[in-house]
């Protein structure tokens, strides 16, 4: 991550590249209209506009990031760095998929997601941090709930987009982002049931017991859900009914790499919960068979 002088420094240098590109670009064009095909068309501008972009969203990350979280923790950067590394490497495996619409408007998409993504991530990690911390102010109570709320409504907004759009027009690469934003909606849901969880713990003083036994099902349902949600994009679908006079939506072919660790890592996960579940059955049921309940005397 840039320094504060270092990122200053990159987002001064990005913002009079854009200056100096226009400016020329206009010296020559003369007018606004052939002044703007000329910078989205040539390459050295257009790649100007794109860093400038970048530097835009570091700008809006870094400000949101101060508004919500404060100050990172190590541990929250690390993790962050660990799974931004995934989210690329895997995001590279699925345009093997769609590779043929690999465009501005799919590097657009991919980095909105991969900033959503992160606040994602971050907000786990902080709400993870919280349960430990022996005293949570109200402004940061208040900055949890911003952020999930802001981050659901995003989910489900990105969700719809890409649903009706892949409906109307047919097959396309929003088929990949509305499964990731499925999984998204999902997450935050189980991360505001987890914050909720925590709030009544603390509101009972940390002696609240049945907390282990909602947070074991509320994992176990979350892997459950995520894993019909990766093996349902394995399996090819019935055509849709389209909304326009267009061919029937179908999944586009290929097998979906990208998401073979995720899918391999959450039904490991959700097997492991259900024998662990079984042995605490099998346990209880031993210790009821063969321990009496006390009686009053």
């Amino acid at each position: 991550m840039l320094s504060g002088s270092r990122f200053t420094t990159y987002l001064f240098a990005s913002t009079a590249l854009v200056v100096g590109v226009t400016y020329h670009t206009h010296s020559i064009r003369r007018q606004f209209y052939p002044t703007v095909i000329a910078l989205t068309t040539n390459k050295v501008a257009s790649l100007v506009l794109a860093n400038a972009a970048l530097a835009l969203t570091l700008l809006v990350g870094r400000i949101l990031k101060s508004a919500f979280f404060g100050r990172l923790r190590e541990a929250e950067v690390e993790h962050l760095y660990e799974r931004a590394w995934y989210a690329i490497t895997e995001t590279c495996l699925a345009m093997t998929i769609f590779r043929e619409e690999f465009n501005i408007s799919f590097c657009a998409m991919f980095c909105a997601l991969l900033f959503i993504k992160s606040f994602h991530w971050l907000l786990q990690d902080r709400i993870a941090f919280l349960e430990q911390a022996p005293e949570v102010r109200l402004v940061t109570h208040l900055r949890v709930l911003g952020l999930t709320s802001a981050l659901a409504a995003l989910d489900a907004a990105f969700l719809y987009h890409a649903l009706s759009s892949s409906i109307a027009r047919g097959p396309s690469v929003l088929l990949l982002f509305a499964f990731e934003y499925l999984l998204l909606s999902s997450t935050i849901a189980a991360t505001f049931v987890k914050y909720a969880l925590y709030v009544n713990e603390a509101r009972l003083g940390g002696r609240w017991d049945e907390k282990g036994v909602y947070l074991f099902y509320l994992d176990l349902a979350t892997d459950l859900f995520h894993m019909l949600i990766y093996l349902g994009f394995f399996h090819p679908p019935h055509p849709l009914p389209p909304l326009a006079p267009h061919p029937p939506v179908r999944r586009p072919p290929g097998l979906p790499l990208h998401i073979m660790r995720d899918l391999y890592l959450t039904c490991r996960s959700f097997r492991s919960r259900v024998v662990d579940f079984l042995r605490y059955r099998a346990i209880m049921r031993n210790m009821q068979e063969r321990f009496a309940d006390a009686t009053e005397q």
